[in-house]
């Protein structure tokens, strides 16, 4: 028994030192970049994340999201003049071809088509500027802050930036879409063209779909002023990432790509620290017949190194609000607050776990009546002694 658990010691010895030494964080010649939880948000590396950049066609992750927004998949979008004149990567529309809205935002994420960008911006909005406003203030929405779009495709302009940070944060909004993942997680694609001649074979331009295990998407991009850019995503067990990477000078971008995403599945763990439904306490209620079960509304997940041993839980604090009764199974109660450091990392609303009703007022009230009905049967009882009393007098005083 004492050989079994040394043994079992040394080995987890050599497995703790062993993934400590593959938790180095990696060393990336990009001049930006930042690998997210998709999940929580949460930034696990950065390189000058905050640093505005050109982000090529990666501007086309935002794109989807604005059309997916704002048209019907089953819809038509017709090429005008401007659409098919626009340079760059294409799929050589003609003037009045038509394609679903489906089929075009595969052209635009796999094949990283501009001449669709445009045609697609002037469907969901009208024109090209309404389509940009568009853009600004879902960027904005999407938490993107320190970003400024001036088109649908990425084509060089000064005015048209992005940062490390807000392009994950836009690509974690993008992944929210159902229709969106299925697109970028596609290698190859027929969409139907009107013309015979016209190609309707797409090949999707993120290599990572080939070459990494468990790469789930989602856009590439590239133009002399921005280098090379990629937003790439990956899956392991329940754990999901995003690593931005702009302005990268060569080919190693896919090896850059592959080292972040590989160092954040292993230098971190996925810890859930609420779980939907968990009783944390009780609380008295005021007027009510006994107190509320508090419990959590959903669950809060957090990544936290594994080159930390003890595992450091992040600080809890419990906000609640004043109860009166009658408390209604989900209501509200308060939240909690999950903080790292001075770090707000996480919050989650409680709400009441049961029904709490009235306590009922016929208890007090009979209590008022046996008060008066004993108060009126002492002064019956006063009354009668007192009666008894003078006629003894009487009697007395007859004598």
């Amino acid at each position: 028994m004492r050989f079994l658990i040394s043994l079992v010691t040394v080995l987890l010895t050599f497995l703790i030192f062993t993934d400590r030494g593959e938790c180095a964080e990696p060393v990336i010649s990009a001049r930006a970049a930042v690998v997210m939880d998709l999940r929580t948000g949460q930034v696990l590396y950065a390189k000058e994340p905050t640093k505005r950049m050109y982000p090529a066609s990666t501007t086309k992750i935002l794109t989807a999201v604005v059309v997916l927004q704002n048209c019907k998949l089953d819809e038509q979008v017709e090429a005008s003049k401007e659409a098919a004149d626009v340079g760059g990567s294409a799929i050589w529309l003609e003037e009045g071809e038509e394609l679903a809205v489906s089929d075009a935002l595969y052209a635009l994420l796999l094949n990283s088509a501009n001449d669709v960008a445009v045609a697609l911006a002037e469907k969901a909005s009208g024109s090209v500027d309404g389509f940009v406003s568009l853009m600004n203030r879902t960027a904005k929405a999407c938490g993107a802050v320190d970003s400024h779009f001036n088109n649908p495709h990425g084509l060089p302009d000064e005015n048209h930036y992005t940062t490390a940070l807000d392009l994950a944060k836009i690509t974690r909004a993008a992944m929210r879409y159902k229709v969106f993942r299925e697109i970028v997680a596609t290698k190859t694609k027929t969409i139907g063209r009107e013309s015979p001649e016209a190609s309707g074979v797409l090949l999707n331009t993120n290599k990572l779909l080939w070459r990494y295990d468990g790469a789930i998407g989602v856009k590439t991009g590239y133009t002399a002023q921005a280098g090379q850019c990629l937003v790439a995503a990956a899956r392991r067990g329940e754990r999901e990432l995003i690593a931005v990477i702009l302005g990268n000078g060569g080919g190693e971008i896919w090896s850059e790509a592959a080292r972040l995403l590989d160092w954040g599945f292993s230098a971190y763990r996925l810890v859930e620290l609420a779980q939907p439904g968990e009783v944390v306490g009780h609380l008295p209620v005021a007027g009510g017949i006994r107190p509320v079960e508090v419990e959590t509304k959903h669950s809060v997940w957090y990544n936290i190194s594994t080159e930390e041993d003890p595992l450091p839980l992040p600080r809890q604090r419990l906000s609640l609000e004043p109860v009166e009764a009658p408390v209604s199974k989900g209501q509200r109660l308060g939240e909690i607050i999950f903080e790292d450091g001075n770090k707000e990392i996480g919050r989650v609303s409680v709400v009441a776990g049961i029904d709490v009703p009235r306590a009922p007022r016929w208890p007090v009230f009979l209590r008022a009546l046996l008060v008066l009905a004993g108060t009126f049967m002492l002064l019956v009882l006063l009354a009668a002694i007192n009666r008894r009393i003078r006629r003894r007098r009487k009697r007395i005083f007859a004598r």
